[in-house]
């Protein structure tokens, strides 16, 4: 199919600005406008000066953007101009006049992300999560935005639009956006397409500290977890629909008003997480990929199993547990050994070996466990606060604080690869004086001058 040159006339009358689209930039000269010309759907910038004119795309069809990038752009030829740069040797097309997409350097920033999960910096799940925020409501806002137009206003806009959603987002999930926005920026600024990051509106700070369990509620749990291993449970539906109850039953009949919603078969690896973690300060992400290259048990002085563990919320130093830790391990390679008939290898994984991916071994897990709670009527704290898998962390840091003999909150803080801040904001919320009454009564031995 042969096809047509138009005639150099009509080429001529599509690159001719759209009499009606022409604009002037208040307070810059006359000659300084913006228009669209038939040929494009995006705005143009023409500045005339010095007897020579010259024009450039501005890639954007948003006309505030379009009036933004032209301020740029006679800024840059000005620049040029008394920069001593010659005039004549100026480009027509100047890069100052083209509009940064935000959505351009997200996607830039979304490579920088996911090349760090190709070199294990960055776990795939949090990879997940900032993808799901930028597509859900970051780039539905900013995506068409020139990256230069962002300021405080703007940030504040977004940031009122997301309080504004229903149902409320919590505090900090909302600091998640916003940083997420701040990450784009600072790309922007490694690219040097922006000097410097704007002013963001503060969100502010809402410490959530985690549910724990003090020594009877420990007890009970794991009293029950080992009761249970083994057994087949059933998750049943009790009543009408608005007003009716879930609840766990073992070995009962389904009664004339229970409607059967799932079975599940509790295992021997629960009863011998739940010590594990509270006496090794591990958080729920390492049990995940804990495997046995990642254990070494240490007989020395002191007894304890050393855990190099795969990095986790940046932090790399090896784990340190406590003396029982070496127990529940020593066991568990020994029931792994029988049920597969061989000494079990480094690659193997610890917990849940036989599950068909790592993530169903952590959320069979954590739904045998909730499964625990649910009989032992431990899902919430006496204060409100929920609990989960996390909680076992929670209560071994505690458990350290409360019943260590001189513990730092550094060291502390180092072996369960956390930082003192967060020891204090979160976990160490719940430290009351009474728990460490020894302490605050304690007194200084004389000295001998004394």
């Amino acid at each position: 199919m042969v096809r047509a040159i138009e005639p150099e006339s009509t080429l001529r009358h599509r690159s001719v600005p759209l009499r009606d689209s022409i604009t002037r930039i208040p307070g810059y000269p006359r000659k300084l406008v913006i228009f669209k010309i038939p040929a494009s759907s995006y705005w143009w910038v023409r500045y005339f000066t010095n007897s020579q004119i010259f024009k450039r795309t501005t890639k954007t069809e948003i006309k505030r953007d379009a009036l933004e990038a032209a301020k740029r752009f006679y800024d840059d030829i000005n620049h040029r101009m008394h920069g001593g740069t010659p005039f004549n040797g100026l480009p027509a097309e100047v890069n100052a006049a083209e509009v940064i997409p935000f959505r351009k350097v997200a996607l830039l920033l979304m490579e920088f992300e996911q090349a760090k999960v190709e070199r294990r910096q960055l776990a795939k799940l949090s990879y997940k999560n900032i993808e799901l925020r930028m597509n859900k409501l970051v780039l539905p806002f900013f995506g068409a935005m020139d990256i230069l137009s962002l300021n405080y206003k703007v940030l504040d806009e977004f940031l009122q639009k997301l309080s504004n959603l229903e149902p409320k987002l919590s505090i900090s999930t909302l600091g998640n956006y916003m940083g997420l926005v701040r990450k784009v920026l600072q790309h922007a600024v490694r690219y040097s397409y922006i000097q410097h990051i704007p002013e963001f509106p503060k969100v502010g700070v809402e410490d959530r500290p985690r549910g724990w369990f003090n020594v009877g509620e420990y007890k009970a749990i794991t009293k029950v977890s080992k009761k249970l291993a083994g057994k087949r449970i059933e998750w049943r539906f009790r009543g009408e629909q608005k007003d009716g109850t879930y609840f766990c039953a073992v070995g009962e009949k389904l009664g004339p008003d229970d409607r059967l919603i799932k079975r599940f078969t509790m295992t021997k690896d629960l009863s011998d997480l739940i010590v594990f973690m509270v006496n090794s300060y591990i958080r729920p992400t390492d049990v995940r990929h804990m495997q046995h290259k990642h254990v070494e048990v240490i007989k020395r002085e002191y007894t304890y199993l050393r855990l190099t563990l795969p990095p986790s919320k940046g932090h790399s130093f090896p784990i340190t547990t406590m003396p029982w830790a070496v127990k529940v391990y020593e066991r568990i390679r020994r029931r792994q050994e029988i049920e597969l008939g061989r000494p079990v290898e480094p690659g193997d994984y610890v917990f849940m070996p036989h599950a068909k991916s790592r993530d169903n071994a952590i959320k069979s897990l954590a739904r045998q466990f909730d499964i625990v709670l649910d009989i032992t009527g431990l899902k919430v704290s006496n204060v409100g606060e929920p609990r989960s898998l996390y909680s076992l962390r929670h209560s071994s840091i505690m458990f350290r604080l409360m019943f260590g003999r001189t513990v730092d909150t550094l060291t502390l803080a180092r072996n369960a690869r956390t930082s003192p801040e967060m020891i204090d904001r979160f976990y160490a919320a719940p430290l009351q004086g009474e728990m460490n009454i020894g302490e605050l009564q304690s007194k200084r031995r004389p000295r001998p001058w004394e």
